[in-house]
């Protein structure tokens, strides 16, 4: 399986390579469509080969962008557990006059639950599922592809757990390591590696 980074502004999204084109992970920062572009470009990623964005909770670092890459064709999937959040985010943004972020259009959106997730990834060639992973955001959402890896957003890092001692942290690293993964995508820093 094919995974690129694309790596700006201390964040990591990511792309994925499924049998009928490409699923991001994350849509970086407000105002940064250009240099978004250009990065995907640099790594040989058209936007017109993405089918869908998948955001692993709705903060400006990671669904900065989601409207402009809706606008260019790319279908945004939610998992049910975040339906409400992107009026929180669209919100936020409201109060900052100088923030040049596209509003997330609530229409036009594909929301899945996890057995649904599967089934969308399996059609695209990816044995997986979108999981809620609560522990930084209520929101919070992973990517898991099965015997393999997870894209886990801002969720504390799986060898800081026990530092955070906290349960729901601790839940949801129990669930994401239920489908056998060895290596971690995180938003930020470097992916890792679970033994």
């Amino acid at each position: 399986m094919e995974i690129v980074t694309i790596s700006y502004k201390s964040t990591n999204c990511y792309v994925i390579k499924a049998d009928d084109g490409w699923i991001l992970i994350d849509a970086g920062w407000p105002d940064t469509l250009t240099q978004f572009l250009y990065l995907l470009a640099q790594k040989g990623v058209q936007p017109s080969d993405i089918q869908y964005v998948v955001v692993t909770h709705f903060h400006p670092d990671h669904a900065g962008l989601v409207q402009n890459l809706k606008d260019l064709g790319i279908c945004l999937l939610i998992h049910e557990s975040q339906a409400d959040n992107i009026e929180k985010l669209n919100n936020y943004f409201k109060k900052k006059s100088k923030a040049n972020f596209r509003y997330i259009d609530k229409d036009n959106n594909k929301f899945v639950s996890t057995t649904e997730s599967r089934e969308v990834l399996q059609n695209l060639g990816i044995s997986g599922e979108l999981l809620p992973t609560p522990g930084h955001s209520d929101d919070s959402i992973s990517v898991v592809l099965d015997d393999c890896c997870a894209f886990t957003g801002d969720l504390a890092a799986y060898y800081l757990m026990d530092e955070y001692n906290d349960p729901v942290i601790r839940d949801s690293w129990r669930r994401i390591m239920e489908g056998k993964i060895t290596t971690i995508y995180p938003a930020h820093g470097e992916c890792y590696t679970i033994e």
